[in-house]
């Protein structure tokens, strides 16, 4: 009887090999790049409202359009990476982002922008749900929730990387130079997805294509694990179908509305916060460049606080660590407006504030890995994703129109940390099925 390790069994239980980190890091630098192509609307909007002349209302729809493509993208393109494959939709996503970027910045008034953020989003929120779980396929069960988690902070340190070298870019050029930027490190991921990014072994094993052996013994080598000579026995399908429709069956129903309440509460926060921070400092007296080190400052606290987070999970169960997070988040981003008298009293709170809100963004992408099945992870994703998007168009909209309507600073802080608040209600309720 044959009863060595099946190659999802030796990547699932053995050690990480340096081939499996490059994989994670390509990850982390994916969602580096969405983090940057997300806020790269926010770290352009003064000088889109100040050429363009638009009202705080408008710009408030302008902010939220990639959310948009994000939720069509999450959900459309998370479903094709169970069926058609992580690597494929890694590599489309970097595509439409490309073009998405480079449209933006050639965009001649708002509604070609709006188009062009709209279709950006689309890559976006692909990349959101590929990453995640190619991250997650090729990582041990110790590692996973480490990598998952730091892979999401990878978000954070691109909003970060961004902030630190716009801030003297923009001195010297108008916002545009924010999408060209998005569109050359867009492109400069395709070869590297291409060349060190393999189909994942669970996604093949579930496939069964007709090279599927064949595969799996080149990818296992390329690893440095052990190469099998037989494909293992079908064994997990069955107990765990595909379909975006099984997410809803018992077992998984409850986790899955769970985690789309939460995701949608906390996203709507986190939108409202880091995309209208360059705006809200401007409106101080500060120049576009000065409210984006603010923002840069904020994200060096989510970069610490992601890394962190993915740290603690190693030793602690994630589920109590998002609670903390999502409670702080709320209390930093209702308190901000109290912290405004200077620029360095808005760093100093942001950055704290920035430490919770982008590490529980970051938790969820661990809470999905512990929550659903591999076969069922880049559907199980892909949908919270997509509907949290969806309803964080709300985030940066409500604002606007609040603003718009004589509301002062003080209380749409407040009105917008609820969802971080109720976010972290809900966590508690929510009993991962795995992991």
């Amino acid at each position: 009887m044959n009863t060595a390790a099946s190659p999802l069994e030796t990547l699932q239980h053995g050690p990480m090999k340096r081939g499996q980190w490059i994989v994670v890091a390509i990850c982390i630098g994916i969602l580096a790049l969405d983090g940057y192509d997300v806020l790269s609307i926010a770290f352009a909007a003064p000088g889109i409202t100040a050429e363009w002349e638009i009202s705080k209302a408008a710009l408030g729809i302008v902010l939220s359009l990639e959310l948009m493509g994000m939720a069509l993208g999450s959900i459309i393109m998370g479903a094709l990476t169970d069926s058609r494959g992580r690597r494929p939709t890694l590599l489309l996503g970097l595509v439409i982002l490309t073009l998405g970027m480079l449209a933006a910045g050639v965009a001649p008034n708002v509604y070609i922008l709006g188009a062009a953020r709209v279709f950006t989003g689309i890559g976006i929120g692909g990349l959101l749900a590929a990453a995640t779980a190619t991250s997650s396929d090729f990582c041990n069960d110790r590692n996973r929730a480490l990598a998952v988690v730091l892979v999401a902070g990878g978000f954070a340190f691109g909003v970060y990387l961004g902030a630190t070298f716009l801030a003297p870019l923009l001195k010297q050029y108008d916002w545009r130079v924010t999408f060209y930027l998005g569109a050359v490190l867009s492109l400069v991921f395709i070869p590297l997805v291409y060349w060190f990014v393999p189909e994942t072994i669970s996604f093949i094993e579930r496939k069964r294509p007709d090279n599927a052996l064949e595969r799996i013994q080149s990818i296992m080598q390329r690893l440095g694990h052990s190469v099998p000579q037989e494909l293992p026995a079908r064994a997990v399908e069955e107990e765990h179908p595909v379909g975006m429709r099984n997410l809803f069956k018992p077992g998984l129903a409850l986790i899955t509305c769970i985690l789309l309440f939460a995701y949608l509460g906390n996203v709507g926060t986190y939108y409202y916060f880091v995309k209208w921070i360059p705006t809200v400092v401007s409106d101080f007296g500060y120049s576009a460049s000065e409210a984006t080190t603010v923002l840069g400052v904020i994200s060096l606290g989510g970069v610490i606080g992601s890394i962190g987070l993915g740290v603690i999970a190693r030793f602690l169960p994630i589920r109590p660590l998002m609670v903390l997070c999502l409670i702080s988040a709320a209390i930093g981003v209702a308190i901000f407006p109290y912290f405004t008298e200077s620029l360095q009293s808005m760093k100093s709170v942001g950055f704290v504030t920035g430490l919770f809100i982008f590490a529980a963004i970051s938790g969820f992408f661990g809470l999905f890995a512990v929550s659903y099945p591999s076969s069922m992870l880049g559907s199980g994703s892909g949908l919270v994703l997509g509907i949290g998007r969806g309803g964080a168009v709300l985030g940066p909209m409500i604002p606007g129109f609040l603003f718009s309507a004589g509301m002062g600073l003080e209380n749409v802080a407040i009105i917008m940390a609820s969802g971080s608040f109720l976010a972290g209600v809900a966590v508690l309720f929510l009993h991962p099925v795995k992991g």
